[in-house]
């Protein structure tokens, strides 16, 4: 049975499949923007990382509750990790607003002008590597013009504190773009940053809930003969006793 749904948050358990269907018929990196689109098509597509996030984790509590039960392993012993929180924790710094399109950091006789960060810059930063490849090129695609005492300096040139500079800033204005948790583990006492992919995470739970629902109408329709939409409109513990009395 589907019990994690929460149908009195405003979503059915025929929206959740409707949400799923959405989800399939899409590559899997576009597979969270279907989700958002088909939830809440009003509201501009979000402009920053931060702002993404904080729609989807104010979907997941809308569908799943405020609730998250995660897992980690340890990078050192391997041992499973089970921790949790509150979407509403995870949002509670974000700026709803977002910050300003163009923001300006002065360090060391440089003045850089830069914007946030978004998904297209991310997926091209990506192709670069990872480490300080990766962080590197995400800093030179936010930078709209930098000039060092007074005259213009190439983006590429940048030195390195001030490449740091300018990255900091930017977390500091987009507090959920990367969020992770800091972690013990119980086993070896390692500790180690686990970073929270929130695509993967809502993705997973309608994915799941979808496929336990089908799995309802599965075992129902073939013991009682009711269609999908009679099985849906069940409420769930009814549906739950069904489900037993057909030894399902």
């Amino acid at each position: 049975m589907s019990e994690d749904l929460v149908v009195d948050g405003g979503c059915t358990p025929d929206t959740l499949l409707s949400l799923w269907e959405q989800g399939i018929a899409h590559p899997s990196s576009a597979r969270a923007d279907a989700l958002l689109l088909q939830c809440a098509p009003g509201p501009p597509a979000p402009s920053t990382l931060g702002m993404r996030n904080r729609r989807l984790i104010d979907l997941h509590a809308r569908l799943f509750g405020d609730d998250l039960d995660l897992t980690s392993h340890c990078p050192a012993c391997g041992a499973r990790v089970e921790f949790g929180c509150r979407c509403s924790a995870l949002t509670a710094d974000a700026h709803a607003g977002g910050a300003p399109a163009i923001e300006r950091i002065d360090i060391d006789g440089y003045a850089v002008e830069f914007r946030l960060p978004d998904r297209a810059d991310v997926a091209a930063a990506a192709a670069h590597g990872d480490g300080d490849a990766f962080a590197r090129e995400l800093v030179h695609r936010c930078v709209a013009r930098a000039a060092h005492d007074g005259a213009a300096a190439a983006v590429t040139g940048l030195p390195d504190p001030v490449l740091d500079a300018v990255s900091r800033r930017m977390e500091a204005l987009d507090p959920a773009a990367l969020l992770s948790f800091a972690l013990e583990c119980p086993e070896c006492a390692a500790r180690w940053s686990a970073p929270l992919d929130v695509e993967q995470l809502l993705w997973t739970r309608v994915q799941a809930a979808a496929e336990r629902l089908l799995l309802d109408v599965d075992a129902l329709a073939r013991a009682y003969g009711w269609t999908e939409q009679e099985v849906l409109a069940l409420a769930p513990a009814r549906r739950a006793a069904y489900l037993q009395l057909a030894g399902a």
